[in-house]
């Protein structure tokens, strides 16, 4: 049935009458008169009838029912047109995103929070794995976005939209004996001997400069996740070196030390596929994320 049946019929009730209606709507009358018809023979139910002196109408109990059915069916379609107006707009919907494990909660915290309440008719579909478990995410079409904090599994296919470096930093409980002095940074020679406990990400760049350095660290534990890492910190058992910025926060009872060796880094890189359309939603938050930086 014509949705514009619906609304005409809502048009009649609530003027009293077809002729007050065809004014309103700017119909003419017999069209409206003859769209009756038409609901009737489809409901094979008569839904109004014509007062005495034949200018009102009076709604029969089957026509009480398509009504409310009707003003239903209309709202239900003005609710389908917003929802699509927006996804199109990249309003709403769903943002499918690649991530590396440890980036997760930087990424929630720094974007994700602010463009939820910016825009809360989307919500978000997060994958974290290992780099091919992403890559392969990305090239099948399951995610968009690939936030990573590493280099990036076959670079050629991927275009990278943002790029940081981000410094390895050393971290221990305030209470600990571990680098107790009040120096604001510390070299990887302070390391040498202590136990230290790493995020996956970070140990690749860590360790080689170690054997490059010829320095032996006690390595505790390597921890597929940052926040894992850190739990060994706040246990005051090692310090933890994993990658962060200057401008993070630092959990309370910890003390947070840059550590100055320029090999010590990794790459925070935002990319997407390379020669791939985003969605309209993809394209707003890529937009919102460079607005962010």
């Amino acid at each position: 049935m014509d949705i514009e049946y619906y609304r005409n019929f809502i048009a009649i009730v609530e003027a009293g009458s077809i002729l007050g209606a065809s004014k309103h709507l700017s119909v003419a009358q017999p069209a409206l008169s003859n769209q009756i018809k038409v609901l009737q023979k489809y409901y094979d139910a008569e839904l109004i009838r014509t007062k005495r002196g034949g200018r009102h109408i009076e709604l029969t109990d089957a026509g009480k029912v398509l009504l409310k059915q009707a003003r239903a069916i209309v709202e239900d379609e003005r609710a389908a047109s917003r929802e699509i107006a927006d996804a199109t707009s990249g309003f709403s919907g769903t943002l499918h995103v690649s991530l590396s494990p440890s980036m997760s909660i930087w990424f929630i915290k720094r974007y994700l929070t602010e463009f939820s309440r910016k825009f809360p008719k989307v919500n978000f579909d997060l994958k974290e794995g290992t780099a091919s478990d992403m890559v392969d995410a990305m090239l099948t079409g399951k995610t968009e976005i690939y936030v990573a904090n590493g280099p990036l599994e076959q670079p050629y296919r991927f275009e990278t939209l943002y790029s940081r470096r981000e410094r390895l930093m050393a971290f221990f409980n305030e209470s600990s004996v571990f680098l107790h002095d009040s120096k604001p940074n510390i070299l990887l020679d302070d390391l040498d001997g202590q136990p230290v406990c790493l995020s996956r990400g970070c140990s690749g760049p860590f360790l080689a400069a170690c054997g490059d350095s010829h320095i032996h660290p006690q390595i505790l534990c390597i921890s597929t996740t940052k926040l894992a890492a850190m739990a060994w910190a706040k246990e005051d058992v090692a310090i933890t070196v994993v990658p962060a910025e200057q401008e993070d926060s630092v959990d309370p009872g910890l003390v947070r030390k840059t550590i100055m060796d320029e090999r010590l880094y990794l790459e925070k890189t935002l990319s997407i596929v390379r020669n791939r359309p985003l969605t309209p939603l993809a394209d707003t938050f890529i937009r919102y994320f460079h607005e962010a930086n």
